[in-house]
This record gives C-alpha cells, structure tokens and sequence, in this order.
C-alpha cells in the first residue's frame, strides 16, 4: 500500500481489496485516520478500474434497450 497506485490483477485480489474497504468504512468517516483516509482513496480507484475492465456494461445504442 506505500505506492500511490493499486492495480487489481484477480478476482480474489478484488474480493480482498472490497472486503478492506467495507472494514474501513464501517469505521465512519469520522473515525479514520489521515492514512486511512488515503487508503480508501487509493483501494476505490483500484476497485473502479476492475471494475471497468472485467465488469463494464456497454450502454445502448437503440431507444428501446434505454427503457
């Protein structure tokens, strides 16, 4: 975690990276540390990145499939 960037490279590595997060956030927010502030930031951007190359939807193009 002392880089400033985390790449998710498996599923169980997402699954682990999502599990901190919920541990981290169910501190709330005003319990977290500076760190742990950062930490999440840090974890989510990982998470969103996955989650755009193994999860991404692509939307639609036609009227009906926007309904």
């Amino acid at each position: 975690m002392n880089s400033t960037y985390i790449k998710i490279d498996t599923e169980p590595e997402y699954d682990r990276i999502m599990e901190e997060i919920l541990v981290l956030m169910n501190k709330g927010e005003v319990n977290l540390s500076e760190a742990e502030m950062q930490k999440i930031r840090k974890m989510a951007l990982a998470a969103e990145a996955y989650e755009r190359e193994h999860y991404y939807i692509k939307p639609p193009k036609a009227l009906q499939g926007m309904i």
